[in-house]
């Protein structure tokens, strides 16, 4: 298998989907998932799929676990990984290429090419690449170098007063009128589960506002003029941001001290050339 640290894939456009993993044959606890992904293809949510070795969930499982387009494991321990499949292709008409299943094991993005043994459930994601710029196979950086994401969360612990960088992958979006972010088509940033504590703040960094290359604090506006954050709601699941965030400054936000720690997904989308950003913070059950 290979490594990598966890900072270098954020920056990929690759419309993972998560998986979860252990021993493929019996529990219904411990199972591995494959998640191929979803891009959008003439303003249509198109799925990935996993022709072999998987079986898909059904709509109601999917919902269970939180997550879309959702395949089962149906092989054994030893056996290769199957390979996903999409008739994605970026603006100039390039295929989409399979890169591999990668999941984050101890802070290290590790890719697996087999069914490994395994103990407990966790995320796999699947890695598409289209620009042949970028490197086949990650290669971990000099120690001395520090990497910066592209797209990121800086989280203040109220506690310790340490900052934490938690990465924000690119995924596509069905909201027509949201910022591109420079790819070509609308897109949200997304992060699978992550904790936080009464008090932490939390800030948004993201390139591709303003045509940036390098992460800047969002949102930002073009003129100086004003700056607006969102936090939105959900009416099918119940769920409000507003009951979790409340507004540290013009671009940070800060989860309530009346509340206790626990895990969040989160999913952020630009308007107005990034002077507005939408925040929605679905808890985990």
């Amino acid at each position: 298998m290979k490594k990598i640290t966890a900072l270098m894939l954020t920056g990929l456009f690759a419309f993972a989907g998560a998986a979860m993993f252990s021993s493929c044959k019996n529990s219904d606890k411990i199972s591995l998932y494959f998640v191929p992904g979803t891009y959008m293809e003439d303003g249509v949510k198109t799925e990935n799929t996993v022709p072999s070795g998987a079986e898909a969930l059904t709509q109601k499982q999917c919902n269970k676990i939180k997550s879309e387009n959702v395949y089962r494991c149906t092989l054994a321990e030893g056996e290769a990984l199957p390979v996903p499949a999409s008739s994605r292709k970026d603006a100039e008409g390039n295929p989409y290429t399979f890169n591999g299943w990668w999941t984050i094991v101890d802070a290290t993005v590790t890719y697996f090419e087999t069914v490994p043994e395994l103990t407990e459930t966790i995320y796999l994601y699947a890695d598409w690449r289209a620009d042949l710029s970028q490197p086949q196979d990650p290669v971990e950086p000099d120690d001395s170098v520090t990497v910066q994401p592209k797209y990121y969360m800086s989280v203040l612990r109220a506690e310790t007063q340490e900052t934490e960088t938690v990465p924000l992958r690119v995924w596509g979006t069905d909201v027509t009128n949201a910022e591109t972010l420079g790819y070509s088509a609308p897109v949200q940033l997304h992060n699978d589960w992550f904790v936080l504590n009464p008090g932490d703040v939390v800030s948004v960094y993201t390139a591709g506002l303003l045509g940036s290359e390098e992460a800047q604090l969002a949102p930002v506006s073009a003129s100086g003029g004003s700056i607006t954050i969102t936090l939105e709601n959900s009416d099918a699941e119940g769920n409000d941001t507003k009951d979790y965030l409340e507004k540290s400054s013009d671009t940070a936000l800060r989860y309530k001290e009346t509340l206790s720690a626990r895990h969040f997904r989160i999913y952020i989308k630009f308007y107005d050339k990034g002077a507005t950003m939408t925040v929605y913070m679905q808890p985990m059950d």
